[in-house]
């Protein structure tokens, strides 16, 4: 999704955005610092950090209580509190604090190392059996809801029936595995339950990419088809199943409501919601006095802000008015301010891949071309990695070339392809392959394709004489960094005549506008789509497989790619008795067809946070926000 800036006028599709371009990448970040606007949404529940942060002196003693504040990334919101997720306002950071209020089975992350935190953990430690067929999970006792009754194997069960009735609806659903994957599921005492895989997979890969998503959820406050119904057996059938998940997600759509609905007062995690703004999507929590789980919270609260650009958040880090926030890419500069002021600074790593999505849709009228695998090369030819880390990310970016992540250069299983540009930066080489199959190529214009059909010196197979090198992008001005890409693509692009009709969006719609193709629409409104730092590698010990984005089917395979082979390839990362010679296979596959443009894989955030807050760091590598071990010091 990375491209280096060249100079050409630019109209934007969709919502307007500056139209002015230059050459050079520096300035072209330089632009997005003036081009933000500002802007914080605080809503009914007061400014950002109002009555949050107690006095602090020199001395290091911990504290109980204060309301710490801390912002989401720019752009994004907190508009989900189901913890099963809605494949169309699938986020992370809904994620992020819905797990605050329900715990996962199993927790991901010990510090900043990855790995299952069995410590932190309602599940202990799986045990496999039958060849890896069978899985015993035992729960630990001391898991309560805030209601006073222990988290049981029940609470699973109930997860399973709602999972198997909304299952198509659901973000992180993939056709072939849970719970589709499994044969049947026992539960033979309140603090056990014995899943039976219909297939043997790899323990490592299983507990990571799938016993991660289970949540035990109250049985005995959502087993209910309306609000006024009594909470008992309703979901124990397949069809009472789907009418407790239908009301279930109705009222998570019901965001006015998040403070008041006694839904979402029986939790079994640290915290409560307390308020929530349904036009800011500012948020408070408050402590769960009932909590049971091995860390209690010391703080009382606190508070999630959301804001429209980097320049709003930045004003208010600057103002003292948060205490955990985001500096932008693009106002690095400011940071020994910050510092003066009482913030420390922390880059945030995390394992995951990021891109340019390309739209392989039937519907899409750009999904010819685009599944040419010379223009694929052509346009990969085009990102100059090195110039895209020095300049767009000041030098706090990992190089990719594939979907296996290699942050900081010390990624596992990473191949020695995938360590280096199987399609290094070379404009004539792109020209060269256009011009050798069949296309006009027009730098700084359009490229249209002058040998239509099959066969060697054409244009390929769908692609029509006359048919122009113009794509619609989708990308987001909500980020600094991420509207810089936008500008390097479209510069770059042009230098092989291919034209660019931007559309800019805000950051959380990037889910919903990719997933649109897949569904049942005329057409597809976007070609490409720059996603960046978008697919965090889910839960470790997680090596990413591609199951969830490119497997046939996946509700996230945004791309609507899907061949036998790369099938075959992925169920072989997951079922194969050596997974690693098969991961290392797919890896190069991947690096060579470049089914979507890999780019520098960034640093998540540049974190500031008041030195007075402590345990904010180690930073996870999955993104969690943990406000359960933070506490003021005086």
């Amino acid at each position: 999704m990375l491209a280096v800036a060249s100079g050409r006028s630019r109209r934007f599709w969709g919502r307007k955005g500056p139209g002015r371009h230059v050459r050079a990448l520096g300035a072209a970040a330089a632009l997005l610092v003036t081009a933000a606007g500002t802007g914080i949404g605080a809503g009914a529940l007061g400014a950002p950090g109002a009555g949050a942060s107690p006095a602090h002196s020199a001395s290091a003693k911990a504290v109980s209580g204060g309301v710490p504040s801390y912002a989401l990334a720019v752009g994004e919101i907190f508009t989900w509190i189901l913890p099963l997720e809605n494949e169309n306002a699938y986020e992370d950071w809904d994620s992020n604090i819905e797990g605050d209020m329900w715990l996962p089975l199993y927790w991901a992350g010990k510090g900043s190392h990855t790995g299952i935190n069995y410590t932190q953990s309602i599940g202990k430690k799986p045990v496999f059996s039958d060849h890896n067929k069978t899985v015993t999970i035992n729960l630990k006792t001391n898991f309560k809801w805030s209601t006073g009754a222990a988290v049981t194997s029940n609470d699973v069960k109930f997860y399973f029936q709602l999972l198997s009735a909304g299952k198509k609806k659901l973000g992180n659903y993939l056709p072939g595995l849970m719970p589709d994957n499994i044969a049947s599921i026992t539960y033979p005492s309140p603090t056990s339950f014995v899943m039976h895989l219909k297939k043997a997979y790899n323990p490592v890969w299983f507990t990571g990419n799938q016993l991660t998503w289970i949540y035990p959820l109250p049985v005995q406050a959502w087993d209910r088809t309306s609000a006024t119904s009594p909470a008992g057996s309703a979901a124990s059938t397949p069809a009472g199943a789907k009418q407790v998940f239908t009301f279930l997600f109705s009222q998570s759509k019901d965001r006015q409501t998040y403070p008041t609905n006694p839904l979402w007062k029986t939790v079994d995690g640290p915290f409560q919601i307390s308020g929530y703004d349904a036009v800011t999507h500012t948020a408070s929590f408050v402590t769960n006095s009932h909590y049971t789980g091995p860390t209690k919270p010391r703080i009382a609260g606190y508070k999630v802000y959301s804001f429209t650009t980097g320049t709003a958040e930045l004003d208010a880090l600057e103002s003292g008015s948060l205490d955990v926030g985001y500096v932008p890419f693009t106002s690095l500069k400011v940071i020994p301010r910050l510092e003066s002021q009482g913030y420390k600074i922390a880059y945030w790593t995390q394992a995951a891949f990021g891109g340019l999505i390309l739209n392989y849709a039937k519907k899409d009228a750009a999904a010819p071309i685009l599944s040419q695998l010379y223009v694929r090369q052509a346009l990969t030819h085009l990102i100059d990695m090195k110039a895209i880390i020095d300049k767009i990310f000041h030098g706090h970016a990992s190089y990719a070339s594939s979907p296996i992540p290699n942050p900081n250069g010390q990624g596992a299983n990473v191949t020695a392809l995938g360590k280096r540009d199987p399609y290094p930066y070379n404009v004539s080489a792109a020209k060269k392959l256009l011009a050798k199959h069949g296309w006009h190529v027009v730098p700084n214009g359009t490229s249209t394709c002058e040998k239509p059909g099959k066969g060697p010196g054409k244009c390929g197979k769908g692609i029509a004489k006359g048919a122009k090198l113009v794509f619609r992008i989708v990308g987001t001005q909500s980020s600094g960094t991420q509207y810089a890409l936008l500008q390097y693509i479209d510069s770059q692009f042009s230098d092989i005549g291919a034209s660019m009709k931007v559309k800019l969006v805000p950051q959380s719609n990037l889910p919903s506008d990719a997933a649109q193709c897949s569904g049942k629409v005329s057409k597809c409104s976007w070609d490409m789509e720059l996603w960046m730092g978008e697919w965090p590698l889910g839960w470790t010990p997680y090596v990413e497989t591609g199951g969830n984005t490119f497997f046939c089917g996946a509700t996230s395979n945004y791309l609507a790619y899907c061949t036998p082979k790369l099938d075959a390839m992925i169920t072989a990362n997951h079922k194969s008795a050596n997974p690693i010679s098969a991961l290392k296979k797919w890896e190069n596959y991947m690096a060579k067809q470049q089914l979507q443009i890999y780019l520098p894989m960034p640093a998540y955030r540049v974190v500031a946070y008041k030195k007075g807050l402590k345990g904010v760091t180690p930073l996870t590598p999955y993104l969690q926000i943990q406000p359960t071990r933070w506490h003021y010091s005086k």
